[in-house]
């Protein structure tokens, strides 16, 4: 699921076989972010609003995370550190050889050739795939409003944090999926209505959680951090004084366990797929009763 999560975006790097999860989980945890905002009642008005925000979700931010995290750009950037021309032909009398002139044009330059040679050629389009995610991001978050250009620029941050502390040909890590695909989309959903909540702000978290197990879904770790997850979700509810909550979403969790049960180790690896409708109803039970 998380290597699915992590194709999405509207605007395609390269051909992928379509598969609902890369664009519905977002949009999921974004509608159910603003049921948990307490957006009642729905009007044409906040439709409208919504409908931005998911297409910032997915067209925007989704987009720029399938750019930055399935590029490898640990090898232009490794070629950059050792690029260099010959001698630089000084045309103008403020480009003489030693003058800040000339050592600007020589940079500038060795940059050209490196774009030329290895950058474009290499992660060309994804650099303008992450250019139009990133500009398409920022006109959706200025329309909507000053909470989600908020964050959206706290996203873009966290974003290049992922890609710069883990520079390797693998990309960043897969726990960042669920952080930028559903933590995110559900804070937007929550925001675009109303001021943050803690309580929001925790579901949130633990279904990120939840869905950051996929990663490792034919590991103990990670059947087990799925369904901590959703235990975690119950036991808000219960600091809540909402103990009433917490036997439907224990309900909804049985039926995921035993997909992992049951599971052969020909299917371990996709039993995130069936157990997902059961996740997507937690969610939408733990929106609506917060």
């Amino acid at each position: 699921m998380i290597s699915e999560l992590r194709s999405g975006g509207l605007i395609q790097i390269r051909s992928r076989a379509g598969r609902m999860v890369t664009w519905f989980i977002p949009a999921w945890a974004t509608l159910c972010g603003a049921i948990a905002s307490g957006a009642r009642p729905f009007t044409p008005a906040n439709g409208m609003t919504l409908l931005l925000t998911l297409l910032l979700v997915e067209a925007g931010w989704g987009t720029l995370w399938a750019a930055l995290a399935t590029t490898d750009w640990a090898t232009p950037l490794r070629r950059w550190r050792h690029w260099r021309l010959g001698n630089t032909p000084h045309l103008l009398p403020y480009t003489q050889p030693g003058s800040p002139g000339h050592r600007a044009v020589s940079w500038l330059a060795q940059l050209r050739s490196w774009y030329r040679s290895v950058l474009a050629p290499s992660v060309g389009p994804a650099l303008g795939a992450t250019v139009m995610g990133a500009t398409l991001s920022l006109m959706l978050a200025t329309v909507v409003g000053l909470r989600i250009f908020t964050l959206t620029l706290a996203i873009f941050a966290l974003m290049q944090s992922a890609v710069m502390l883990e520079m390797t040909p693998k990309g960043p890590a897969k726990g960042w999926d669920a952080l930028f695909r559903v933590a995110a989309p559900w804070l937007a959903g929550h925001l675009v209505f109303a001021e943050l909540s803690l309580p929001s702000l925790g579901l949130a978290a633990a279904f990120a959680l939840s869905v950051a197990g996929a990663s490792s879904s034919e590991t103990r770790w990670g059947q087990h951090l799925w369904a901590a997850g959703q235990v975690a979700v119950a036991a808000l509810f219960v600091l809540l004084s909402k103990p009433l909550v917490a036997p439907f979403l224990t309900l909804l969790l049985f039926p995921q366990w035993l997909l992992i049960v049951w599971a052969d180790d020909s299917s371990l690896r996709d039993w995130t797929r069936n157990a997902w409708p059961w996740l997507a109803a937690a969610m939408a039970l733990a929106a609506w009763t917060l």
